[in-house]
């Protein structure tokens, strides 16, 4: 008996422990040193506060730059990505907004907006959440100048989508503005 009351106090310490270190909210980069780092500098560019207006329609997006484990490979090595939040104003009326997340990092998983790579030819690739209807699309944001990108599309990704039974199955539409010129603010 005296030996099963050791037992369960061991392993109410262990369940403490880890429970413990689970609520804390690592940065693995901090934590786990990177094996290698492959900067991207192309990414530069596109990093900063952008935004379009036109009446009472607005659409802004921040965009960062960070770095952290390379999402695609196990072995602890770090590239940069672009992280993203923005905010789409329709009439005066905020349909969507993830801005109030723009002071938060990759692993908090609050963005909205995440690229991974820039074409030859200066265009980000990005996936958008649209917060709106639960659809997730791609954005092509092509770099003008130092003061202004262009969203040249948003499509939805192709290939075909599980939806496990209780899941709900977002809507296909694409209800942010594409085809317009953002300024840097």
């Amino acid at each position: 008996m005296k030996n099963l009351k050791k037992y369960i106090l061991i392993a109410l310490a262990v369940l403490f422990t880890n429970l413990s270190f689970a609520q804390k909210n690592l940065n693995p980069i901090q934590e786990i040193p990177c094996s290698n780092y492959t900067p991207k500098p192309q990414f530069d560019k596109f990093t900063g506060h952008w935004k379009w207006t036109s009446g009472n329609n607005s659409f802004e997006m921040v965009l960062k730059k960070e770095k952290t484990f390379n999402i695609l490979v196990s072995d602890h090595s770090c590239v940069d990505y672009i992280i993203g939040f923005h905010q789409y104003v329709k009439n005066g009326i905020i349909i969507e907004s993830s801005l109030q997340h723009q002071n938060t990092n990759f692993g908090q998983n609050l963005l909205s907006i995440f690229g991974v790579g820039v074409s030859p030819d200066e265009i980000l690739s990005a996936g958008v959440d649209i917060l709106s209807n639960g659809n997730y699309v791609k954005m092509e944001l092509e770099y003008i100048d130092v003061n202004h990108v262009k969203i040249k599309s948003l499509n939805t990704y192709p290939g075909t989508k599980l939806y496990l039974p209780g899941q709900t199955i977002p809507s296909s539409e694409i209800t942010l503005p594409q085809d317009i010129i953002l300024t840097k603010q």
